[in-house]
């Protein structure tokens, strides 16, 4: 592999071209693990798969207040001043998208972008505009100097009439007929797209892969904003995985090698990187809950626990290698519109509705997908299982 590019200060916001997105290193090894795991719980049963240092019953989830403590949202501030920069590099593209898959915050950085630079975001059409072909959203685009469309993958169906829209969008700005555009993408979308109705020429940029020592230090960041990092133990290894990483220790490169493991899986996105720290985090259920509780009826104010484990980060609701047809395409389709509501199934899936709704209701009790919205989308946990077993069988999937 190439040396990439030293990041300052350890920063997960750089800004490349698509053609320089990079992996992390592992990434191969880490599809390979996930296989051979799956395998063995296959064979073996789950318990049997990988030995546990801690387990899961000697340990207890974190209330909603301590993960918003030590895992607070992604703040895309500083993605959207990073693509600010990018852009001023094509002020004579007609449109420049910004790619980023599936939970990794494109439309929350278009949509601040926009906010900084004062442009109006279009809005998207609704399913029946979609299905009758509607073309008034387009026509909004045409009236402003400069535009801004956070999702696109809103903004078109995988049907004849739900199209015609992104299509003629695409053939008005390549053209010169519209305004300047930025636009935010799924890069399923993307690729769909690219596909499908063409985007060559058009400038595309994404955020640059993550390696572990950048999670490290964004994960230690977010924990000890305005207090101390916590310890962090992996309930795999039984070893540290995040403390402090401002000292050049042997804790230090155990992290950021167990952390490497993480980025690999989840092929250097922060986004599902995020999830995983946060739906996995766990502390000991031997805590003193009675001093706690007298605490607290004192009026006390709780004081997070410094010691904290993190289950094994590469656990999730994975699919069986025996997922059927319907299944398999119900998910390709999910990805490639970005998540979508029961309704608008019927328009894009070549089987009956009951067909669909008996697929996703499947997929939905194992966990693969969850409701966001009112829109159904693979799980972030599953996001890794699912687009390997999309590209094991030869689907189109995404760039990154």
């Amino acid at each position: 592999m190439t040396q990439r590019s030293t990041k300052t200060a350890f920063s997960p916001w750089e800004m490349v071209a698509l053609e320089s997105f990079q992996t992390p290193e592992h990434t191969q090894a880490s599809q390979w693990r996930r296989s051979w795991r799956a395998a063995t719980t296959w064979i073996m049963g789950r318990e049997a798969s990988e030995h546990q240092a801690k387990e899961e019953s000697e340990l207890r989830k974190l209330s909603e207040v301590a993960l918003s403590h030590w895992v607070p949202a992604i703040d895309w501030t500083p993605a959207a001043r990073a693509l600010s920069q990018v852009t001023e590099g094509y002020v004579d593209a007609p449109v420049v998208l910004f790619i980023s898959p599936p939970h990794g915050g494109h439309a929350a950085v278009v949509s601040q972008w926009a906010q900084q630079q004062g442009v109006n975001c279009i809005s998207a059409p609704t399913l029946n505009e979609l299905t009758e072909g509607c073309l008034e959203w387009v026509e909004r685009c045409g009236s402003q100097r400069q535009w801004v469309i956070p999702a696109l993958e809103r903004h078109f169906l995988r049907h004849t009439q739900g199209l015609q829209g992104v299509r003629e969008l695409l053939e008005r700005a390549l053209s010169g007929r519209l305004g300047q555009g930025v636009i935010g993408c799924d890069s399923w979308t993307y690729a769909y797209l690219q596909h499908a109705v063409g985007l060559e020429g058009v400038p595309v940029v994404t955020l640059q892969a993550l390696e572990g020592e950048q999670l490290a230090h964004y994960f230690a960041q977010l924990a000890g904003d305005g207090g101390v990092c916590p310890t962090v133990y992996s309930s795999r290894t039984g070893q540290p995985i995040l403390a402090d990483v401002s000292e050049d220790s042997a804790d230090g490169e155990r992290s950021y090698k167990e952390l490497q493991r993480l980025a690999a899986h989840c092929r250097g996105h922060l986004g599902i990187a995020w999830h995983y720290w946060r739906e996995r985090l766990r502390e000991p259920a031997g805590n003193d809950e009675s001093g706690r509780s007298q605490e607290q009826s004192q009026g006390k104010p709780k004081e997070p626990s410094k010691e904290l484990w993190l289950l094994d980060a590469l656990a999730e609701a994975e699919l069986a290698s025996d997922t059927g047809d319907v299944a398999t395409l119900l998910l390709h389709t999910l990805l490639i519109h970005g998540g979508l509501e029961d309704q608008a199934l019927g328009y894009v899936l070549p089987f009956s509705s009951h067909e669909a709704l008996n697929a996703r209701l499947a997929l939905a009790r194992q966990g693969i997908l969850r409701c966001h919205q009112g829109r159904w989308q693979v799980a972030p946990l599953s996001y890794a299982s699912v687009r390997q077993l999309l590209e094991s069988r030869n689907y189109l999937v995404d760039p990154l």
